[in-house]
C-alpha cells in the first residue's frame, strides 16, 4: 500500500529526548574496515592492520563522522553481507548518541543512489540540533530530497515536505540559539562602550581607554563575521567568531583589567618566594633570621600552653631521675652466678 502526501506524517515539533530523519545517500565512495569482535565489529580505517571486513558507509554517514566531533570508534550493529551498503552502526559519546541505518528503496540497490540512512539521534536538544545543521551544512545539497519520491514515501511513510520540515525545525533551532548568543553579544558591546566612554582617571588610572575602545572595534567586527558565517550555516565559524568577542570583551572591561593587575602582583610575591634553593646564599639567609632574645632569668620565654620555666638545668633534672629509678630498682646479687 502506496502512502499518498496527504496520508502521509507531518512532523512540526521537536521531541525533548531523540530525532528521527531519514537521508537520501547520493555516491560511496568512502571504504572503511571492520575489526570483528565476536558476532559485531568496530569500524577502522581501511588500511587497519586489524580490519579483516569492509564497509561502504556512503557520504552521509561518512560525513556524519567527521562533524560529529570526538567519539568512540562506531560500532557494527548489523553486518554488511553481500550487498555491503545494507548495514547498521552506532556512534556516540557520553551525551549524545546516533544509529544509523542503510537500506535499499528502489532499484535493488544497485546504484549508491538506491540506499537511503535512517538516523536514530538521541541526545540533548541543543546538541542534535547542531549535529544536524552541520551535517547538512557539510553535506552541501538537502539530504531530505529523494531520488525515487514515490517509493521514499512509501518507504518512510512521510512525503517530501514532511521531511523538510523535520529537518528545518531542528536547524532553525539551532540557528535560533545562535542568534540569541549573537544578540547578547551585541548588547555587552554596546554596554562596555557606555562604561568606557564614562570611564574617568581616577577610577582606574591604569586602564588604558585607548586599547579598550580598540577591542570594542574589533569585537563589532567579529560579530558582523558571527552574523554572516550563520547566514551560511558555518556553525564553526561563529562560535570561532564568538571566542574573539568574548577575548575582545574582556580586554575592554576594566574590572577584568584591576583583578587581573592584582592577581599579577600575587603572582610577582610567588615567583619570588620560588627562588632555586642553588641560588640561594644559605650564609646571607642566616644572617638575616630573626635572633630570639634570652629573658632575664637565662631562660627562654615560652608563650602559650607550654610549661613554663622552672630555672632547673638538665643535669639536675637527669640526676633526679636517677635518684628515682635507683630507689625503684631490686638488688640482685651476682657473685655467685660469676663464681659459677
Amino acid at each position: 500500500m502506496t502512502v499518498s502526501d496527504d496520508e502521509s506524517v507531518s512532523v512540526t515539533t521537536l521531541d525533548p529526548h531523540e530525532t528521527v530523519l531519514w537521508a537520501q545517500v547520493r555516491n560511496a565512495r568512502d571504504e572503511f574496515g571492520i575489526e570483528m569482535e565476536g558476532e559485531s565489529g568496530v569500524i577502522r580505517p581501511a588500511n587497519h592492520p586489524l580490519a579483516t571486513g569492509s564497509i561502504i558507509l556512503g557520504d552521509v554517514t561518512a560525513m556524519l563522522l567527521r562533524v560529529f566531533g570526538p567519539h568512540a570508534p562506531p560500532s557494527v550493529i548489523n553486518l554488511p553481507g553481500f550487498d555491503e551498503q545494507r548495514w547498521k552502526i552506532k556512534l556516540g559519546d557520553e551525551e549524545m548518541k546516533v544509529e544509523v541505518e542503510s537500506r535499499p528503496y528502489w532499484g535493488f540497490g544497485l546504484l549508491a543512489s538506491s540506499f537511503l540512512n535512517r538516523l536514530l539521534i538521541r541526545g540533548p536538544l541543543v546538541r542534535r540540533s547542531r549535529l544536524i545543521l552541520d551535517l547538512a551544512s557539510a553535506l552541501g545539497r538537502p539530504p531530505w530530497e529523494p531520488v525515487r519520491r514515490k517509493r521514499w514515501i512509501k518507504v518512510t511513510g512521510m512525503n517530501s515536505e514532511s521531511h523538510r520540515l523535520h529537518w528545518n525545525i531542528h536547524m532553525n533551532h539551532c540557528r535560533e540559539d545562535f542568534k540569541t548568543q549573537l544578540d547578547k553579544r551585541r548588547f555587552r558591546i554596546e554596554e562596555s562602550r557606555k562604561v568606557v566612554r564614562k570611564l574617568t582617571d581616577e577610577q582606574h588610572p591604569e586602564f588604558d581607554r585607548r586599547l579598550a575602545a580598540a577591542a570594542l572595534e574589533r569585537a563589532n567586527r567579529d560579530l558582523d563575521v558571527a552574523q554572516k558565517a550563520l547566514h551560511e550555516d558555518n556553525a564553526a565559524a561563529v562560535e570561532r567568531a564568538f571566542a574573539r568577542i568574548d577575548t575582545s570583551l574582556i580586554e575592554a572591561d576594566p574590572e577584568i583589567e584591576l583583578k587581573q593587575q592584582v592577581f599579577d602582583e600575587d603572582d610577582e610575591l610567588l615567583l619570588l618566594h620560588a627562588v632555586d634553593a642553588d641560588e640561594v646564599d644559605i650564609e646571607e639567609r642566616f644572617a638575616e633570621a630573626p635572633v630570639l632574645e634570652e629573658s632575664s632569668q637565662n631562660g627562654i620565654e615560652v608563650v602559650g600552653d607550654l610549661p613554663e620555666e622552672t630555672g632547673a638545668e638538665a643535669d639536675d633534672l637527669l640526676s633526679e631521675n636517677l635518684k628515682e629509678d635507683e630507689e625503684d630498682l631490686p638488688f640482685v646479687d651476682l657473685t655467685d652466678a660469676e663464681e659459677e
